[in-house]
């Protein structure tokens, strides 16, 4: 056993578990600062689990390098056994509970959790159960040779068709365990995810994050300060209206409707603080720090290249068979002859790249069709219920994740078990056979890219819900040198959305 290896599996996963605690620290809203204990606990353990599984690929690769002894065949099912708890029975009980919140009423809050936490068991156990049952086979391709006997026990030569060098294509089924089958079913809802979010994800990150510079504040007088907080006071009383409208049970109306309005006005609360954010910058800071935008413009360009580098990787070795080029795998390789840690961070930069397109594909789909409810990231201004979804959300993505990168980086993990395992097993799991063998999720995933790409180059701005939709409603629209045309109102929604009704703004300092 190498107890290099295992000290060094043993450092990086305790740094996990501080950067998940940091992460948690750094995103919670002031509301949940000594609350929601249980929720947090959750968010950390699953923020840790999903990084850990990410890097089980380069773990796996060096314990197959050094002859590690570490029995990674276990390592993968324990950790997809933990996610999937993780995301289909502790995260989804502590967000029906977190959401059910009632002052007045605490067995309520119990009462809702468990009954709405019992049927998501109940489905996915009977899905998971029946599925098994019936089709919890793998359909693994092997080449069948025929050969004689006879000659060949006489140590003879034999000719072609006696002995014939090519062998005829066919398959063997076998029966996969449950944790395998729950294992391949998880990972192909993760990648619907992977595919819808993160196809998005691959240009909005760059797109957003130069947007964010060619948007960043300018710097104003008191005069201009004092109109646009007029601007800003005379959209929040309006938007106060609508959450009045809307009432405390919006967030679990049952018709379209209802929720398509409240979604929007999550929307227009999310632009408001961000509005109000660029209005005090620009007066109080002058603008802000010209070298922190950029340093955004830098990230953008960073991110763009990677999302390119990603776009041609899937191209030229996944979906172009033979594959034109190595292209990443032989990058991992040299840096993993210089130092072995430098292909762990190449392949970390590349995989937890995805992490962040999943979740910046799931806000920009949010803001932009309303079909959904958006729960951002925002720096120490994340409530606890967006937190635990986006933990969700990376949980049940990592699955598909490592599978992604076990296929895309083959070459890189060739004879590892995550080789054995994801090219053989899940690969050819019945019913998602079909999926994996003709690499539909890839080709929908580029394609996908290519017209958010797109998309993103001929509309890069959000439109601003209950503003340019409802003109009557909503009068005139204001315009500002801020970059905030239509200008959002500022105004403390968040307590609408905890107690069910909407706040006064408070008066800018």
């Amino acid at each position: 056993m190498n107890l290099y290896l295992i000290i060094v599996t043993i450092v990086i996963s305790v740094m996990i578990l501080l950067a998940s605690l940091y992460v948690l620290v750094y995103f919670q809203a002031e509301e949940d600062r000594n609350t929601a204990y249980a929720p947090k606990v959750a968010v950390v353990i699953g923020l840790a689990l999903s990084a850990l599984v990410v890097l089980l690929l380069p773990l796996d690769v060096a314990n197959r390098a050094s002859d590690g002894g570490l029995d990674m065949d276990f390592l993968y099912q324990f950790m997809y056994m933990a996610i999937f708890i993780m995301a289909v029975g502790v995260l989804p009980f502590l967000i029906f509970y977190y959401e059910a919140e009632d002052p007045e009423s605490i067995e309520y809050q119990w009462w809702t959790a468990l009954k709405y936490e019992f049927v998501t068991v109940a489905v996915a156990a009977t899905t998971i159960s029946i599925m098994w049952v019936f089709l919890g086979y793998a359909e693994v391709p092997v080449q069948t040779y025929r050969f004689n006997q006879t000659l060949l026990a006489m140590d003879a030569a034999c000719s072609t068709a006696d002995c014939p060098s090519e062998g005829e294509e066919g398959t063997f089924k076998v029966s996969v365990t449950p944790v395998v089958y729950i294992m391949a079913l998880s990972a192909f809802v993760g990648w619907f995810l992977l595919v819808l979010f993160g196809g998005v994800g691959f240009a909005a990150i760059p797109a957003d994050l130069m947007m964010a510079y060619s948007q960043r504040p300018q710097s104003i007088d008191l005069q201009e300060y004092a109109k646009q907080k007029m601007i800003l006071n005379e959209r929040a009383s309006k938007l106060h209206q609508i959450g009045a409208r809307l009432g405390s049970d919006a967030s679990r109306a049952r018709d379209r409707k209802t929720r398509t309005t409240y979604n929007k006005f999550k929307q227009a609360v999310y632009f408001l603080e961000k509005d109000w954010t660029k209005v005090k910058v620009a007066y109080k800071e002058r603008g802000g720090n010209p070298l922190k935008y950029m340093c955004t413009m830098l990230l953008g360009l960073i991110a763009a290249a990677v999302s390119i580098l990603w776009i041609l990787h899937i191209i030229l070795y996944v979906l172009v068979q033979p594959p034109a080029s190595l292209f990443l795998n032989e990058w991992f390789e040299k840096m993993d002859d210089i130092f072995p840690l430098f292909g762990t961070v190449s392949y970390g930069i590349f995989a937890f790249y995805l992490l962040f397109c999943v979740v910046k594909g799931c806000v920009k789909i949010g803001l932009r069709f309303f079909c959904m409810q958006i729960h951002p990231m925002r720096i120490g201004n994340t409530l606890m219920n967006s937190m635990m979804f986006n933990t969700m959300l990376i949980l049940f993505t990592s699955i598909a994740i490592v599978q992604f990168c076990a296929i895309s980086f083959s070459n890189y993990a060739r004879l590892s078990a995550a080789d054995m395992f994801f090219n053989v097993q899940v690969e050819n799991t019945i019913p998602f056979l079909f999926f994996f063998r003709n690499n539909i999720f890839l080709y929908a995933m580029v394609v996908l890219a290519f017209i958010s790409g797109v998309w993103l180059a001929i509309c890069p701005r959000d439109p601003r819900a209950l503003e340019t939709d409802d003109e009557d409603y909503w009068g005139v629209h204001h315009t500002s040198p801020l970059h905030l045309a239509p200008i959002s109102a500022c105004v403390s929604a968040r307590a609408w959305m905890l107690e069910g009704y909407a706040t006064s703004p408070p008066p800018p300092a």
